[in-house]
């Protein structure tokens, strides 16, 4: 039976039982009823899901290291939660490198030595926050401002640089290679072994030599278009959290709360609730607030006469292994009674869970209630009008 049809019941016996003189009680007693004093399921409606992709607003509007990389955070097609850089390890203009050929008569080959291009972005600095870089990703490409096709051998690695030290991975696939003519072609793609979780620092390609046909300026394909012989990168990582990670977040706001409780006109209860983690964190809820419906203008305010009191624990899991828990909240109307619950702001602090590994972070991971209904303890009070 529906809790709305009982709570209508409860009050037509009760009607029924003051029509009959015997049951008086309009004279010096207490015209609340309290129903239910010991337990009673009721609908709860949803929380949440408070997830990895809701919370990462919050975290960017923090000072310092956590709002700057929050900020340049991206999605992958998979809600995989990637950070990414691109830029170039080597480019030369075909006037420039002419000059430096001195007699272009004949074909001949150019050796440019070592040749270094630094990661750019925000993957260099997970270390310093105690993140990992798991699923990185290389991406080479090579233009040729000819329109033949040039030649071309290099000794290439990806360099990590991290707590672990620096390691070097060589990159296979360039010690022999064509550079297309008039084009921009990837040259190969190469993803990191698993093991390495400090973020590659730089790419560097040794002994890069191109084999060159004379006079190479006469064989430009458009000179008002590319002029330059250049090697690229674009590198991607996952993010996965280090065992020292620990960010707070403060007044963090849940909007997508629909606790739809002011029917049950309630004055004090306790709600108890069973979450379900996919997050490879250990996440503490505190200083939990209700707030009022938003303004016109969308500014929100903490209902100061709601009080919810319990912190919330809720240990680090994944989608493979998810960690339940239940969490005990008592809700109290200092006047009045409990209306519904549309947002909260509560104080969020993130840190490292225990014996999971290096799990990669996504946006979906989350904290879910597991059903939508709650066991209210207490007693239902039926106010006196």
């Amino acid at each position: 039976m529906r809790f709305k049809s009982i709570v209508f019941a409860a009050i037509a016996i009760l009607c029924a039982a003051c029509s009959n003189m015997e049951y008086d009680i309009s004279e010096g007693i207490n015209k609340e009823l309290t129903l239910f004093e010991d337990e009673i399921s009721v609908p709860l409606g949803s929380i949440g899901p408070l997830t990895i992709g809701s919370t990462l607003n919050g975290v960017s509007k923090l000072e310092g290291l956590g709002g700057m990389v929050a900020e340049y955070i991206k999605q992958d097609a998979d809600g995989n939660l990637i950070l990414d850089a691109s830029g170039d390890i080597f480019r030369i203009n075909i006037y420039e490198l002419e000059k430096r050929l001195g007699d272009v008569s004949t074909a001949q080959t150019w050796n440019s030595g070592f040749q270094m291009g630094y990661i750019g972005g925000m993957a260099s600095l997970l270390g310093y926050i105690n993140l990992k870089a798991v699923n990185q990703k290389i991406v080479v490409s090579a233009s040729n401002p000819l329109y033949v096709n040039v030649p071309a051998s290099c000794d290439a690695s990806a360099t990590c640089m991290g707590a672990g030290g620096i390691t070097s991975t060589r990159i296979e696939g360039l010690d022999n290679f064509t550079m297309p003519g008039g084009s921009t072609k990837e040259l190969l793609t190469i993803a990191l072994p698993e093991e390495i979780t400090d973020p590659v620092a730089y790419i560097s390609l040794s002994n890069l030599t191109l084999d060159l046909p004379a006079n190479p300026l006469s064989k430009v394909s458009d000179k008002n278009g590319n002029l330059f012989f250049a090697f690229s990168y674009y590198f991607s990582c996952g993010i996965a959290v280090g065992e020292n990670f620990s960010i707070p977040v403060s007044d963090l706001s849940i909007n997508s709360a629909d606790v739809a409780i002011g029917k049950y006109r309630l004055k004090k209860c306790q709600f108890t609730v069973d979450l379900e983690s996919t997050i490879p964190l250990s996440v503490n809820i505190s200083n939990i607030r209700a707030v009022k419906p938003p303004k016109e203008d969308g500014s929100q305010e903490v209902d100061e006469n709601i009080v919810i009191t319990g912190d919330v624990t809720v240990p680090g899991g994944s989608e493979e292994k998810p960690a339940s828990t239940t969490i005990t909240l008592s809700v109290e109307a200092l006047e009045g009674t409990i209306p519904d619950i549309s947002g909260m702001l509560v104080d969020l602090n993130l840190s490292a869970g225990s014996d999971l590994g290096d799990v990669a972070l996504c946006a979906d991971q989350g904290l879910y209630v597991k059903s939508s209904s709650a066991r209210i303890t207490g007693g239902i009070t039926i106010p006196q009008e």
